[in-house]
């Protein structure tokens, strides 16, 4: 009786368990080690050009931007990336993957379905509330975050951030590889494998720490010009980084990217966006966004999600 009070007493006195946090929408239950993974395209092996991965019908000024030719074969090439990924992740323990359509080219629609390993849960297409996160949540273990790119104003391939020339988070400049970061330890998900340029990959551990594994699948020589690797070596260097990208996730060696809140976000819109963006990005009433210059905005949030949903928006803009 006395064991069976004391019993009665722990588990009263016990916290209660964290519940998950959602996703947006909610993604069907891990089945195993869960990673996210959220690619662009930028950064995968031997893409340098913008017209390599337009498919051309998204907003009007990338009409006649692309090659049907180019795009249909970096697709292909882009897909075989994620699955090595994957493979290679499935090697380190994990069983379970979302994959999430990050690049806004073809509107978010870039990866091939039919193609992708039959293990991955995908999310594509477009708009969607936290762009490069939507389907994340606290199920996921671990994020890879693949073909990414340098931030703005930096001498990586197609450098840039989202639809700014600029944008920082507690005076922090940024590049999508900490802006998602953030989003991702909202709900306690490290980023443990980072994949681009080598400038990139720079970036990303002064953002994120030493611990997160890089793989560098080209050496920038300009915005439009790189040292390529063999499409089949950028694979294997994929899947092996990923398998031990896991392994450290699963002994909790990578912890998840956090800042101080509330968040401060400024950013500026591109200098070459036209003034119709602009007036567009004023009319925002969705968000408590605060006008500091002609292009150049405050936004401050206890939610970096939030931060996401507001550039989902922008994208929008942009994009149409």
């Amino acid at each position: 009786m006395r064991l069976l009070r004391w019993l009665t007493v722990l588990v009263l006195a016990a916290p209660p368990l964290a519940a998950q946090m959602p996703a947006y929408p909610r993604i069907p239950p891990a089945n195993g080690f869960r990673v996210f993974i959220s690619t662009d395209m930028d950064g995968m092996g031997s893409l340098v050009f913008n017209r390599e991965q337009m498919a051309g019908n998204e907003a009007e000024r990338y009409r006649n931007t692309g090659s049907p030719d180019y795009w249909s074969l970096f697709r292909d090439l882009l897909t075989r990336e994620v699955n090595a990924a994957i493979a290679g992740a499935r090697r380190g323990g994990a069983r379970s993957f979302v994959v999430n359509e990050g690049h806004g080219g073809n509107l978010f629609a870039n990866l091939l379905p039919h193609q992708l390993d039959t293990a991955a849960l995908l999310v594509r297409g477009w708009p969607k509330p936290l762009v490069m996160t939507t389907g994340l949540d606290s199920s996921a273990g671990a994020m890879f975050w693949l073909a990414a790119h340098a931030g703005p104003g930096t001498p990586g391939v197609m450098a840039h951030a989202y639809a700014f020339d600029r944008v920082t988070v507690n005076g922090r400049w940024m590049n999508e590889t900490g802006l998602n970061a953030l989003v991702a330890g909202e709900y306690g998900v490290p980023v443990v494998l980072v994949s681009g340029d080598d400038v990139l990959g720079q970036q990303a551990r002064e953002i994120l720490g030493p611990d997160v594994v890089i793989v560098v699948t080209k050496i920038a020589v300009g915005r439009t010009a790189a040292v390529t690797y063999s499409p089949a070596m950028v694979r294997q260097m994929l899947a092996d980084s990923a398998a031990v990208a896991v392994r450290r996730a699963m002994r909790g060696e990578i912890r998840p990217f956090r800042l101080e809140k509330p968040y401060t976000v400024e950013f500026d819109l591109r200098r070459s966006f036209p003034q119709q963006v602009v007036a567009a990005t004023d009319s925002i009433t969705a968000f408590r966004l605060e006008k500091t210059a002609e292009r150049s905005y405050r936004f401050v949030t206890n939610d970096a999600r939030e931060m996401a949903r507001l550039f989902d928006v922008i994208e929008l803009i942009v994009l149409r």
